[in-house]
């Protein structure tokens, strides 16, 4: 019994495309302009289509006065504004100042934690977009140990 490489080559093919698939889509969907724009208005308008946000006493911002090493500074959002299409973290002085940004779907809890790097003490910034408009807090953070080379 004679077997052929052809029905195992077009399964590699078809595993290889699908496993390309997300790549490609996440792709088409990445703010690239704005994680790699050096100014912190131009990376909002670039993400959210303006720089303009209201100050919003229902944003809580989580983080440190004083971090001692810049290399990882934690940071925790949450906001109690309804309809949250998603939370980004702004630092002014950073090199790349949009640190990160998350989206949400009407049913998800608008809380998000992570660690950022700060190169050095600078004012960090939540922004919050809600279908009803473009809110933000901010705090300063002084670094002793930057975290950015």
């Amino acid at each position: 019994m004679r077997t052929s490489r052809r029905p195992f080559i077009q399964g590699a093919l078809a595993i290889t495309a699908l496993l390309g698939l997300p790549r490609y889509l996440l792709a088409l969907t990445w703010p690239k302009n704005a994680f790699t724009s050096t100014v912190p208005s131009e990376a909002l308008v670039e993400l959210l289509g303006t720089d303009h946000s209201e100050v919003s006493d229902k944003i809580e911002l989580k983080l440190p006065v004083i971090a001692e090493n810049g290399a990882e500074v934690p940071v925790t959002v949450n906001t109690s504004l309804p309809g949250v299409k998603s939370i980004s973290i702004v630092v002014e002085k950073n090199p790349r100042p949009l640190a990160i940004s998350f989206g949400f779907s009407p049913q998800m809890l608008p809380e998000v934690a992570c660690r950022l790097k700060l190169a050095k003490s600078s004012r960090v910034i939540a922004v919050v977009e809600t279908a009803t408009g473009i809110f933000s807090t901010s705090r300063e953070v002084t670094v002793t140990i930057g975290g950015c080379a």
